[in-house]
């Protein structure tokens, strides 16, 4: 696949994985999974110019995603991540990192850290595991991001459910504001 293709092709996962299964006629779970086969057929009647698409491409992408955005399993396909649909994504909870972080503006900060981090435009908090990439991951929206610091063994011991969703990326459906603080010279 040229890099071109890769790059059209990685946006249409992204989009029909996270957003909107239905604009390819698309059967999605409540875990957010789509039957492997149907996603290729799909994309291949939708964009025409993919009609050489096979397994092995989607496996291919799958697999050397740094971010592990993306999951194929047993026939089936799935984001695992930065959905705005509502789903049980049934992802691992166990062996959290003691510390997540989160990035955000200068502006935003503040807010957050007297009534904690809420969804916005997708369904649950996307947390980093470390400092570098919250900061990376905000430096795409914010030009000069701040980051917070989650209390992950607090966040837990409050009851609240923390998921590891990707290579580097955990989700929540909130946090309170209690378990947050802001990081020195997060700039």
């Amino acid at each position: 696949m040229s890099p071109r293709h890769l790059d059209q092709f990685g946006r249409i996962m992204a989009g029909v994985l996270r957003h909107f299964p239905d604009k390819f006629d698309l059967e999605m779970d409540k875990q957010g999974w789509v039957e492997a086969t149907e996603f290729i057929e799909a994309v291949k009647i939708q964009r025409r110019h993919f009609h050489f698409l096979e397994t092995k491409h989607l496996q291919a992408v799958v697999e050397t995603d740094p971010k592990g955005r993306y999951q194929l399993n047993n026939g089936r396909l799935r984001a695992t991540y930065a959905h705005t649909l509502d789903l049980d994504l049934d992802l691992p909870t166990d062996q959290n990192p003691e510390h997540l972080y989160f990035a955000c503006s200068k502006e935003d900060s503040d807010e957050y850290l007297e009534h904690g981090l809420y969804p916005g435009d997708r369904n649950m908090v996307h947390l980093s595991s470390t400092r570098l990439n919250a900061l990376e991951a905000g430096r795409h929206i914010i030009g000069k991001p701040i980051v917070l610091l989650a209390d992950v063994r607090a966040v837990e011991g409050a009851g609240h459910e923390i998921m590891k969703a990707g290579t580097t990326v955990y989700l929540t459906k909130d946090i309170p504001g209690e378990f947050l603080k802001k990081l020195p010279d997060s700039t």
